[in-house]
């Protein structure tokens, strides 16, 4: 019996795995589930409880209403598993349109959970972000040293590309700034990775998008953050400790070039 296509985007923490959701979503031959994988597998179980359908999807509807979660969430009670209950989240979302071909998780650590995954065909996107941009982004929201926060990122993502080369799954790296500053030439590439027309919508995500996401990244759900896909670049000019973060990144410079700029689209253009 022939498997199912999943799509797993996988990266640290707040590096974009939700607006590439979204912007993938906007295809009718892709369905994103948001972070279904953590959520059938009890890591926020704050989600399930009695408050899960009122939570607001990106449908634009509550979950409760929503023609993805309404029939999955009454199954989702006590004893939640990957394995028994998110086939039931993906053939959901199969079962939205003959259209869709690929459903896409965007979980960030979804690789915690190939094991439960066996009945799906799966590849993966890689994101990474620029270690200066998220370190700055983990200082702010929690309150990390700057030496906690580079070992973090670090740790993060080399532990991320190591299990991705040993499970030997096809997969296509991206950089969250590439995205975020060459929207159009990435998604392009992606699209054709995984064998879909790239839309324009896909650059407008709010609104546009046929993704399901009740979890993840807030923000994609809040028109003013999640109108297009646009780059933070206010890391550039704080004075966090210039020399101290200089160091720092320095000793983590060949793996985020490795790893966020491999598609060479943000070279300087003559």
């Amino acid at each position: 019996m022939s498997r199912s296509p999943l799509v797993l985007v996988v990266g640290p923490p707040h590096s974009g795995t939700t607006i590439l959701d979204a912007a993938l979503g906007v295809s009718p031959h892709v369905v994103g589930v948001g972070e279904a994988l953590r959520l059938t597998a009890g890591a926020n179980p704050g989600h399930l409880d009695g408050g899960a359908s009122e939570r607001i999807c990106t449908c634009g509807t509550r979950a409760g209403d929503c023609p993805l979660w309404s029939g999955v969430l009454p199954h989702l009670g006590s004893g939640v598993s990957v394995a028994s209950h998110f086939p039931l989240v993906a053939a959901a979302a199969r079962g939205l349109s003959p259209e869709v071909r690929l459903v896409l998780d965007s979980s960030p650590n979804a690789l915690d959970y190939l094991d439960a995954l066996e009945a799906f065909d799966v590849r993966v996107l890689q994101i990474t972000r620029d270690v200066r941009s998220w370190v700055a982004s983990r200082r702010r929201r929690k309150g990390d040293n700057l030496v906690s926060a580079h070992v973090t990122w670090l740790r993060n993502v080399v532990g991320i590309d190591s299990a991705l080369t040993d499970s030997g799954l096809p997969r296509f790296r991206l950089g969250y700034e590439e995205l975020a500053l060459r929207p159009r030439e990435v998604l392009g590439m992606i699209c054709d990775w995984l064998g879909v027309p790239f839309d324009e919508r896909m650059l407008t995500p709010f609104g546009n998008t046929g993704s399901h996401i009740i979890t993840g990244n807030s923000s994609i759900r809040t028109r003013r953050l999640a109108a297009s896909i646009r780059y933070d670049g206010s890391w550039m000019v704080s004075d966090d400790n210039p020399l101290a973060s200089a160091v720092l990144s320095a000793l983590c410079m060949r793996t985020n070039r490795r790893l966020v700029y491999s598609n060479d689209l943000l070279k300087r253009r003559t």
